[in-house]
């Protein structure tokens, strides 16, 4: 497939209506080039013995279901060798491994990046290499494992640079895996109380940053602070309403930390942008600063012989950026690559970059330190919005969390799909109903699989929904938090039409044209679910197991994955990890009374794709759930084309009559069938 029509077929999947002329303007090709490039494609599926492509006499392209897999497993092949590390990104992620877990073996590093142990061997020489540019030296011990010796401040640098330097590391399975001993729902927590009582809020690129950082610092911190480190911080903190208040917080959780590693900790805090502050309270800290900042604004005044109206608020607001910038410059910190959309780009802007160099002298005279030329070119963009902007009033994006009583997987699924349909939001978390409560009051809106009982404004969603739910839902929660801007558009668009036309059903225009704009506003286009595998392309009929004696719940999960281990789609990795997680006090991972379906995530033993099931006519009893009878363990490497199947196994586990039939047969092939006619 080449590079043409695989562009070609990208945009025909993600949009099943698109019309040629549409299509053309789209790739910039010709209609005779599409149609030759899809013609070649039909050659080769009718030599692979395949359905070809056709066009039908309203002008859509139908793809059939088989083609539609096989680009699927394509896109899906890439994406896991995306998600291969590179050479320099499995050596970042070692070093991040020794850091967070103080002393490691090989077998550890091994096991954690299921490489053989004399790649290890070899990285590790690479990484001692990074490491001494550090001026750290990597120590084997014999006892105890690999670790990383001298200035644990310079560990700290080192800790924050691989963060900046390695988006890999803010994957979510790998923060998992490097600091798995540290909550992510009380690292959010802090981060919103700190929010709380500095009367402020950060802006999506630092909570994004403080998310990653906080962890990995915390999984280190806590272990060295009960060895007892010396203290190692090189600089002056405390002083700070952060330092203070981030003292009172961190005494109210269970992290002990040393006085060093609190310092460090308010450091990060410090060195985030802040996106709005709620209070004209000023701190003794900032009061150098705040003169500097007069001095720069009034030098600027009298260089461009302007006047800045309200200067008093323009000051504070140069000084919400100006203040984490002096503090990374200070300690040689960074938040890694800044977003410079939320602010208005033109030449005007681009012309005070030059200016600012000269206005910020004094600042850097201070400091004892020069702008990097990164913070330099924000501040001038920022200081150029702030100047034509003041009466501007911008909003954060609303922060959201998935509540979901299915389960990790079913809940990973729902926040990728609705991270997909919503840019405006921001994604924080997935919780069980139980840490919702505990942690509610961090979020500004909830989606969730069942009612709560809450004031956040809640949506309460299905695990799968159709193109015109998703847009429906869409439509609702736009309206609700009042940024949605098609209602005054779809009135005057009803306006013109009703003037030169006659509707005979307002009602069903006005919806279709609610649907097509806010589709067109997206910036993402929606999955159309009527092209996503059924459980029966995953589940084979020499998949299921049928069983009639009293076994343990362990073994039932044991003899359930045995088809998956015989045709290597998982391996024993897979089971040790399911029966762990069905063992814990909160484990969701059922549908209805009578099914259970064990999952974990791709790294651990999952090879390839496929579903197994066991049924048991007689009833199980799991640590969680009595009178289990169907298993259904889900082995999935991608998550985002599986929303279908996972739904048809709930609607299954639902529905009495299939459930019924399905507990008195005896035959596989006609529970199979029996399967396949009800999805």
């Amino acid at each position: 497939m080449n590079e043409r029509i695989r562009n070609i077929l990208t945009l025909l999947v993600k949009k099943p209506e698109i019309k040629m002329a549409e299509l053309t303007k789209e790739l910039g090709l010709t209609r005779r080039q599409i149609n030759y490039a899809i013609n070649q494609f039909n050659s080769e599926l009718i030599t692979q013995k395949m359905p070809s492509i056709q066009r039908n006499h309203t002008g859509d392209f139908n793809i059939p279901l088989e083609v539609l897999q096989m680009i699927s497993t394509q896109q899906t092949q890439a994406r896991q060798l995306n998600l291969i590390p590179s050479d320099n990104e499995r050596i970042a992620l070692i070093i991040m491994f020794i850091v967070t877990n103080n002393y490691v073996s090989i077998d550890h590093l091994s096991d954690y990046l299921s490489i053989g142990k004399t790649t290890v061997t070899e990285d590790l020489k690479k990484a001692e290499q990074l490491i001494e540019k550090y001026y750290l030296t990597l120590k084997y011990d014999r006892v105890n494992g690999y670790h990383i010796e001298k200035s644990e401040h310079r560990i700290m640098q080192l800790l924050s640079d691989l963060v900046k330097r390695y988006p890999i590391i803010k994957r979510e399975e790998q923060l998992e895996q490097l600091s798995n001993r540290i909550s992510r729902e009380e690292v959010i927590h802090l981060i919103h109380n700190m929010e709380q009582l500095l009367h402020l809020s950060y802006s999506d690129e630092s909570l994004e940053y403080l998310k990653t950082v906080l962890p990995l610092l915390l999984a280190r911190g806590v272990v060295k602070s009960e060895l007892g480190v010396d203290g190692f911080f090189e600089g002056e903190v405390r002083d700070t309403p952060e330092y203070r208040f981030l003292n009172v917080l961190i005494k109210e959780t269970e992290w002990k930390l040393s006085e060093s590693y609190l310092e460090w900790i308010t450091l990060l805090f410090l060195i985030s942008n802040i996106f709005e502050k709620k209070t004209t309270q000023e701190f003794d800290s900032d009061r150098q600063l705040k003169e500097l900042i007069r001095e720069m604004v009034s030098n600027f005044e009298r260089q461009t012989f302007t006047t800045i109206e309200d200067r008093e608020n323009f000051e504070r607001r140069i000084l919400n950026h100006l203040r984490p910038a002096c503090f990374r410059i200070k300690y040689n910190l960074s938040l890694g690559v800044y977003s410079l959309d939320s602010l208005i780009q033109d030449s005007n802007h681009a012309i005070l970059s030059d200016l600012m160099k000269e206005l910020i002298v004094p600042t850097e005279n201070w400091l004892r330190r020069a702008f990097p030329n990164d913070e330099l070119e924000l501040l001038s963009y920022y200081f150029g919005f702030q100047l034509s902007n003041q009466h501007v009033v911008k909003k954060q994006k609303p922060r959201a969390v998935v509540v979901c009583t299915n389960g990790v997987m079913v809940s990973k699924v729902i926040r990728e799909s609705l991270e997909k349909l919503f840019s405006e939001l921001h994604f924080l978390s997935s919780f069980s109903v139980r840490d919702f409560y505990q942690f509610e009051v961090d979020y500004d809106l909830v989606f969730t699989t069942i009612p709560l009982e809450t004031e956040l404004p809640q949506f309460i969603i299905d695990p799968i929904m159709t193109y015109k739910e998703q847009i429906s839902l869409r439509y609702r929660v736009l309206n609700e938090l009042g940024i949605n801007e098609v209602d005054q558009s779809v009135d005057r668009l009803m306006g013109i039409i009703q003037r030169y036309s006659e509707v005979s059903n307002s009602k069903e225009l006005k919806e279709e044209l609610q649907y097509f704009l806010l589709q067109e506003k997206q910036d993402s286009p929606l999955e159309n679910t009527k092209v996503l595998p059924s459980l029966t392309y995953y589940l084979k009929p020499n998949y299921i197991t049928v069983i009639d004696e009293e076994i343990s719940w362990e073994e039932a999960i044991i003899l359930a994955c045995k088809p998956l281990i015989d045709n290597q789609v998982v391996n024993e990795a897979f089971i040790t990890d399911c029966l762990q997680q069905i063992q814990q006090p909160n484990y969701a991972g059922f549908f209805g009374e009578k099914t259970c379906i064990p999952h974990t995530t791709a790294e651990h033993g999952i090879q390839r794709e496929g579903i197994s099931l066991l049924i048991s006519q007689k009833k199980i009893d799991f640590p969680n759930r009595k009178g289990i009878q169907l298993i259904f363990p889900l082995s999935f490497l991608d998550l985002t084309k599986h929303l279908k199947a996972i739904n048809q196994i709930a609607d299954i586990s639902t529905n009495q009559e299939v459930l019924h039939e399905l507990l008195t047969k005896q035959e596989t092939t006609s529970i199979y069938q029996l399967i396949r006619q009800f999805t």
